[in-house]
């Protein structure tokens, strides 16, 4: 058999589904460290155009972390996929029962 789940096939699960669910973790995360921290040395609370991105700022650095979280979980997500479609391929099983 072939495996049915390249990344051209995922695409669209990985992009949206995962990617989203990692952003969520992300911000999680980043809030969970402000709170830890405090709000620390930032001199500007970073909502505005590229300054929304810098990691300098305070918001800066949550929707950093949410992009970071967001790209490593859709990339897991796309191997694990990957390796089962290439074991659903050969006819095995990935559990033992």
């Amino acid at each position: 058999m072939k495996n049915k789940l390249t990344l051209g096939n995922t695409f669209f699960v990985l992009i949206i589904a995962a990617f989203t669910t990692g952003m969520g973790n992300g911000s999680v995360f980043g809030a969970a460290v402000m709170c830890a921290v405090g709000r620390g040395p930032y001199e500007s609370w970073g909502g505005w155009g590229a300054e929304a991105y810098n990691p300098a700022t305070f918001s800066g650095f949550v929707d950093c972390m949410m992009l970071l979280f967001g790209l490593a979980f859709a990339i897991i997500t796309g191997m694990a996929m990957s390796k089962h479609g290439a074991l659903e391929a050969r006819g095995q099983s990935s559990s033992a029962w």
